[in-house]
Parts: structure tokens; sequence; C-alpha cells
């Protein structure tokens, strides 16, 4: 009902023109026998989703999807103008990362599984089970409130008109992995199906200590006869051990149905669609960071921290299951949904080079790792109109969301140059920093409730479409990262044994009995173990659109918005640090759009909002997480508060054929208190933490074309290219961010009191320019964004080849942290020490998809897709700089990608 709503819309908005025949035009016409009426027809090619909204916004359909050959939603928006995907999940919408930017699933948000992220991961989204995505820029009031960059709308399938099957698979391989040697580990008997048995678990008798205490924390309950035990019950050469094998090729398969029946009074539709993958990826490449200061006695140091080699395999198998029944009956639908994404990462990495500077420091790491991330979304949906109501439409949802993330019994393994019977070996590090056994985990919930009404009037000699809606959100998350492990004495040939020995079961026991280990936590320095959230937000809004003249649209709205936001943190054993914070805001977010079509097929939008973004619950909670991930340590800042962003939007469209356009924007966005990372030493190792920095400003322009063009106008009607039609999609997007520091500017961080005390956490209010660099650029923000497809297609047999290019210029990874100052008063640059932001160096990447339909004896009609990934072979590359010097921070191979895919239809 919702497209046939858009299509009513875009006929009255069509602005068609009857212009009356003078008397002697019309004698002429009569004579040559040809009179017609004269239409002119000022929205002729303007596209209908276009049409119907005053926002800036791009649209991707699933004619897009086949075209580009993007198997995930995340793939598929980083050829969006604007939109640059961060670790290949998260969208960067104009230069501003994830969390400012909102995806929404038919029109509820998503829950998320990601430990440090509010935002879905949208590599979790296949594109099969996607109709449309709506990417939009500009904020308008029937949106929640938290927009930065933008607005990310993901559709699924609607019900079938008729029914239909369809089955498909896919092979594929790259250069760097499979078919070559990788790194592997046994892990569970289930892990190549993407799910975890009991090998990685807590055993059943031990669970109940475990999730109430601290292992080894409380002698009184692990006594040490229970810590051998627990010990002992933890599988060993299944996680410790790490070999080589041959990697095979990746494979996938898919399948989707429906059907609709129709009934006297009514119309009931049921679809399906359920996909596995199973995906490796291999990565051979080096890593360090440096750290670097100046001072007037030793001048301009550059100090490498870590410089090392590393080579990791990881398998990632991918589960989607939809499901959707839906019931029509007259100008009223109502649709259940069900949805499940898995994805499930299987790592065996090992590391080895030069922890700290000097050459007596080599080392060797092996860890092995198993995350598992699922979302689950229900949702029960309806949309109505009443004819009778003045043609009332109302649209209502409920939506449960659940997602996950658990990484259990992850291991790491150190070894470092020992003599060993008068020669130098790499031996096991004998005290807890030479082992570790983590296990973290993140659940989150989120409850959506909303209603929304659209109401045509005609008032005052103008056409108004007016809206009104209420919204309700629950967010709820729990969180936890726990490390243990072994502790003993023991001689450097022992520890020189293979790591299953070592850790064997006779060697784990009471020291006085012989015992070699011990297992114990090693408990946060300063933090809590754990977290808990929750996010309560209460929206409504009111809105018109109208129709000033035939030419010219005003969109006006307004959205109050409530949220309240608590954390907790808190310990296993239900002492020590113990903070709950609890911060509620409301907002009135105002947003209008100004929509001027003032030539034929030529339409201007001016656009100017206020929306906000909230801290994250990972950013306020003064728990310590280490991500494994990326291999960083973060603790969260309780005092963080809200970021106020002031957008300003204008963009100039020209429309001069169906689905051929050419369009130029400017935008300009102010943000008040933007959270920012910082870096500080914890236990002589670096933890990554968050403040709000002063302001910051974005600003920057997009161009986008496409052009078609028919190859028959230039070498006529015969031949191979009388059939054919060549496109050019490309978009350019320019931006430029900066953060804004002074020296009267102060910020407050997170500490502990004096005197060691952990069991409360207090402000702690430094200046600004101490930890934050002024002019710096924001997180994930690129210069350039650059994309290009140019292909072909055979009109009679739909047969496309087209050429993919992407190429975002270098971007902020990480932010310069300043350790520390020479004169406090005085901000400085360069500070005495500090550690130089991590530029980050997208690979240039260039594509070939190839689409026909093959016609195969038996079978029938089969699609086929070939493609070509990475052409030019390019590599993933991030540095860090300091004074005109540039050091490598981690660098490696992606290789080439060919694969293949066949699909049936029935």
């Amino acid at each position: 009902m919702l497209k046939s709503r858009i299509a009513f819309t875009a006929a009255l908005l069509s602005g068609v023109c009857v212009t009356p025949l003078t008397v002697a035009s019309a004698q002429e016409a009569v004579d040559a026998s040809q009179a017609e009426d004269v239409v002119v027809v000022r929205y002729q090619y303007v596209p209908d989703d276009k049409r119907v909204t005053s926002e800036v916004s791009s649209f991707l359909s699933a004619d897009d999807f086949v075209l580009t050959g993007d198997s995930s939603v995340a793939d598929a928006l980083g050829r969006v103008s604007g939109i640059t995907i961060s670790d290949g999940r998260f969208p960067v919408v104009r230069g501003l990362n994830e969390r400012y930017s909102n995806t929404l699933l038919n029109g509820s948000p998503l829950a998320s599984p990601e430990p440090l992220l509010r935002a879905a991961p949208l590599d979790l989204f296949p594109t099969s089970v996607v109709s449309n995505v709506l990417v939009q820029k500009t904020f308008s009031p029937q949106f929640p409130g938290e927009f930065g960059g933008g607005l990310i709308s993901i559709e699924t399938s609607a019900l079938p008109a008729e029914g239909f099957f369809e089955i498909g698979t896919s092979l594929s391989a790259d250069t760097e992995t499979n078919f070559n040697t990788g790194l592997l580990h046994d892990g569970g008997s289930n892990d190549r199906w993407g799910f975890g048995d009991n090998t990685r678990e807590i055993s059943d008798e031990f669970k109940p200590l475990f999730e109430t205490s601290r292992v080894g924390a409380d002698n009184r309950i692990w006594d040490d006869e229970t810590l051998a035990r627990f010990g002992r019950s933890l599988e060993n050469s299944k996680l410790w051990v790490i070999q080589e094998g041959d990697i095979e090729p990746n494979w996938g398969v898919d399948a989707s149905g429906g059907q609709r029946f129709e009934f006297d009074n009514f119309a009931l539709g049921v679809l399906g669609s359920v996909g596995f993958d199973n995906d490796w990826q291999s990565k051979d490449g080096r890593r360090g960071d440096i750290t670097a200061g100046s001072s007037v006695v030793s001048g301009e140091t550059i100090t490498q921290n870590t410089d090392y080699r590393f080579m990791e395999t990881t398998n990632d198998i991918s589960l989607n299951a939809l499901g959707s029944i839906g019931v029509e009956f007259g100008e009223h639908e109502i649709q259940f949904l069900t949805l499940v994404l898995r994805s499930t990462e299987k790592e065996t990495r090992s590391e080895f080079g030069n922890l700290l500077p000097t050459e007596e420091d080599d080392f060797r790491d092996d860890s092995t790792a198993f995350y598992e991330r699922q979302v689950y979304t229900y949702q029960l949906s309806g949309d109505h109109m009443f004819e009778s109501l003045g043609e009332l439409e109302a649209s209502w949802r409920a939506a449960f969301s659940d997602a996950s993330r658990n990484a259990p019994n992850q291991r790491r393994a150190r070894y470092e140059f020992e003599t060993v019977n008068g020669v130098e070996q790499l031996v096991l590090r004998p005290d807890t920093r030479g082992n570790n056994i983590s296990f973290s985990r993140v659940d989150e919930e989120v409850t959506d409730y909303g209603i929304d009404f659209t109401l045509p009037v005609e008032a005052l000699g103008l056409s108004w479409e007016w809206k009104a809606g209420y919204a309700s959100n629950t967010r709820e998350r729990s969180a936890f990262s726990r490390d243990m492990a072994f502790s003993g004495s023991s001689s450097n040939l022992f520890r020189s044994a293979r790591v299953d020995y070592i850790f064997a079961d006779p060697n784990i026991g009471v020291p006085a009995e012989g015992g070699t280990w011990q297992i114990r936590e090693r408990g946060a320095s300063g933090a809590a173990d754990a977290y808990a959230g929750e996010l309560d937000v209460q929206g409504a809004y009111i809105a018109t659109d109208v129709e000033i003249t035939p030419f010219l649209r005003a969109a006006l709205g307004v959205r109050w918005e409530d949220g309240e936001l608590s954390t907790r943190t808190f310990n296993f054993d239900n002492a020590g640090q113990s903070t709950q914070v609890t911060t509620q805001e409301d907002y009135l977010l105002p947003a209008a759009t100004l929509t001027w079509t003032f030539a034929d097929n030529l339409q201007a939008r001016f656009g100017y909002s206020e929306t906000i973004t909230r801290p994250q619950f990972r950013e306020l909670g003064f728990a310590l997480f280490t991500d494994t991930e990326l291999d960083q340590r973060f603790v969260g800042n309780p005092y963080l508060v809200d970021t106020e962003i002031t957008n300003y939007d204008a963009r100039l469209e020209w429309y001069f054929g169906r689905d051929q356009f050419l369009t130029a924007g400017v935008f300009y966005k102010e943000l008040e208190n933007p959270i920012v990372e910082y870096l500080f030493n914890a236990a002589e190792e670096p933890v990554n933490s968050y403040l709000n920095a002063p302001e910051a400003t974005l600003y920057g322009f997009e161009i986008e074309f496409e052009k078609t063009f028919d190859m028959a106008d230039t070498f006529g009607d015969d031949g191979f290219w009388s059939d054919a039609e060549v496109f050019v999609n490309t978009n350019y997007t320019y931006s430029q961010s900066e953060i804004s520091v002074n020296q009267t500017d102060t910020v407050i961080a997170a500490g502990v009191p004096a005197g060691g005390s952990t069991d409360v956490v207090v402000p702690n209010e430094v200046a600004a320019f101490s930890r934050i660099l002024d002019g710096q650029r924001l997180n994930g923000q690129s210069d350039h964004i650059v994309n290009l497809q140019i292909g072909w297609e055979a009109k009679s047999t739909g047969t496309r080849t087209a050429l993919l290019l992407n190429w975002n210029s270098d971007r902020v990874r990480t932010i310069q942290f300043n350790v520390s100052v020479d004169n406090p008063t005085t901000p400085n640059v360069e500070s005495s020490a500090f550690f130089p932001e991590v530029i980050e160096e997208p690979p240039l990447t260039l594509d070939l998809v190839h689409n026909r339909t093959l016609s195969v004896p038996r079978a029938g009609d089969v699609d086929l897709r070939f493609a070509i990934r990475n052409i030019l072979g390019e590599d993933y590359s991030a540095y860090q700089e300091a004074f005109g010097e540039e050091r490598n921070f981690e660098s490696y191979d992606l290789g080439t990608t060919f694969s293949i895919s066949l699909k049936k239809s029935f």
C-alpha cells in the first residue's frame, strides 16, 4: 500500500499543465489531422522516491545489488555518495563515523552485538533479504533524533504478488587465502557450521562460582583444590595448539520462496529465505606503534614501542533466515516478520617480532578465538488507509530485537627468548603475562513501539500533508570481559615444551602437592569487571509538507525527544567498584527543508535541522574491556554528555532522462561536545578512554552523475551494439573536519581518588589541549571519496557487465593523544610526549562483475554472476607520522578474489 501511495503522491505532484491551443495553431493542427493537446510535465524525469520527499537522500534497490554483486548491505553502501565503510561493517556518512548514524529495519531500531558500539554491523545483512535501502542525509522529525551523518533505513522484501521459489549457490577464492597454507586450531566439533559446543564453555560444576565471584579472589570459595579442578576443567590442546593447514575455497548456498493466496475479501502472503556462507581470510602483515616527543634537551625523538609480523587466518561462517506472513484486506495490511542474522569468526593468529626498543626482547604470541555474533528481530506492523476519514493513513509497529556477542575461552600464549642448555630459544614466559584465558560477552535487547499518522489536507488554497506520531524505545545491555592466567614457577627447559604439554592436567594442581600451575583471575586495575546499561527514549513529532506553489514545497516539523540513560559498573565478587550514573535530557529538535523546482526537471533543496547523539553504554561504563579483535583495551567515562549538532544542507538536482541525473550539494555541521578517544597508561599498558571535545566542525560537497547511452543511436540498428546500452554512474565527495581546542577549554576524564581506592569514580578536570590536539580531524573522515561504475547492458537479454571503482583518501583511524605537555598553562601543538594519530589508507579497489542468464538443457534459464574483486591487488595500510617521518602501524596483503554464483528460479 505504501508503494501505491508513493505513486499516487507522485502523480499529484507531477505538475501536468495543459496549454490551450490558439485559433491559428488549432486550425493548422486540424489541417494536418494531428490535433493534440500540448502537455508540459515539469517532473517528467524526477524519480518517484525523490519527488515525494523533501530530504536529501540516496536509494539502493534490488537491481543495484544485482548490478554490483555486493553480498552485504555494508558492501553496497560503500558505493553511495558520501559513504565509506569502516572495519568492513559500519557506515561513515559524510565523514561522521558510526556513532553519528542510525540504522532502522522496517522503521524499527536494531539491537547490536558489538561490544564497543551501539551501531548494528551491516555486514550481517545479506542483500538477498533486502528489497531496498534508503540513505537520508538530512533530518526529518519522523525519525529518531540521534542523527549526525545520516539515517539508513533497510526494508525487507514485501509480500509476493505471486508465488516463486529460488535456489542459489556460490564459490569463491582469493589469491592470499584459499588453496594456500593458513593457521588453524581444532576448536569444537561444530565450529565448521558456526555453532559452539561445550569445548569453550565453563563446565556446569563451576558456572555458579564463575558467575558470582572472581576466580581465586576469595580463598574460602576458591581453595587450592577448587582452583586445581577448575584449571583442569578448561579445554587444553584443542584451544592452545595452533597448526598449519590448507585453506579450502569459500562457498555458500541460499534459497527463498513465497506464495500468495487470494480469498473473497482478503489476500494472504508468506515469504521465507535462508542462506549459509563459509568464507576464509588470511592476513600476513606487519604491525607496530610509536611514541614521539620533543624537549629542549633531547630535541625531537621517535620511540618505536613495538614492531612485529603477524599471520592470521579467520573462518567466517554466516547464517541468515527470514520469515514473513501478511494479510491484505481492502486498504489495510498487517505483517509479521522474523529475521535471524548470525556470524561466527574462528580466528587463529601468531605474532612474532620486537615488543620493546631492544633486540633482546624478541617474542612470539600465539592466540585462538571464537566470536559468535547474532541478531534476532521480531516485528508486527500494520498499514491502514481510511477513505472515510479524509484518506487518513495510520502505520504502527511493535518490534523486539535481541543481539549477542559471545567470545568464550580465548587463548594467548607468549614466548620469549631464553638460554636453554646453552642455546637461545623461545620458551613460554613464566609469569601471568605469559598466558591469558579470557571470556567476554555482550547481550542487548531493544523493544520498540511506534505509530504514525498522515493526513492530506486542502486549506488556505494550499495542499498540505500533515504527519504526527509517537515512538517508545528501550535498549538494555549487559557486558563483561574477564581475563585469567596460569601462574607458577618452572624451569625454562620445562617451558620450552609444547604448550599443551606445559598446561597438561598433571601440571595443574596444588603447589604444596607438586603442582606447577595455578589459575587465577587478572582483575582490572582501577576499573570494574562488567557493566549494564539502559536507554529509554520517548519521542513525538508533528510535521507538514506543504505545496506552496505547483513548483515550491516546504517540509517543516519538530520532534520532542526525552531520553534517560543509565549505566552501572560492578565486580563479580560484589565488592569494590560499583558505580551507577543516570542522565536525563529532553530536546525539541526542529527541521525545515525547502524544495524548489524552478525549471523542467531541475530542482533545488535547502535544509536546516538540529539533532543529537548520545554516549554509548561502553563509553560510559567505567569497566575495563579488552577487544582482542583490535588488540586494544578500553575503559569508559561516566562524565560524558550528549553531542548537539546543527546541520545545514543545500543540493541542486537535474534529471535529464529517466534514471539519469546530475546532482551537486554542500553541507555544513557544527558539533558541540563531540566524543573522541584518548589514551592513557594503566599498569604500564595503554588504555583507550573517551572525552567530550569542546567543539568540531564538518563541511564539504557532493557531486553525483548517472547517464545511459543507447548505442543504437551511435552505431545503428545492426551489429553487437544495436541492442546495447552503456551506463556511467559516478559520485565524488569532498569533506573537511576539525576539532577545536583553545587555551581555556577543559575536559573531564574519569579517574579514581588519590590513594589508590577503586570503590569510587571521580571526575578529573584537565586542560583540553593536554589530551586533544587542536585542528585534528574526526575519526573515520576521508577528504575524498570516489565511486565509478561503467558498464553495458543488452536490452533484450538483461546481460550486464560492469567495472566498479572505489577510492577513499586516507582517514583517521585513531586521533593523536597528548600524553603530557611541557607547560600545562600553554597549549603545545607538539606536546612533550604524544601518541601520533593513526592514518588509514583504504585500498583503491577495482572490481569486474558480469551478470547473464544461461539456457541450460533440462534446467531451463539459470542466472550466472561472475566477479573479480580487487583486480589491482591493492593492499591495506595504516601508519603513524611524527616530525615528517612515517612509521608502519599495520599493513597486510588483501589479494584478488574470483567468484562465481548460480541462481535458478522456479
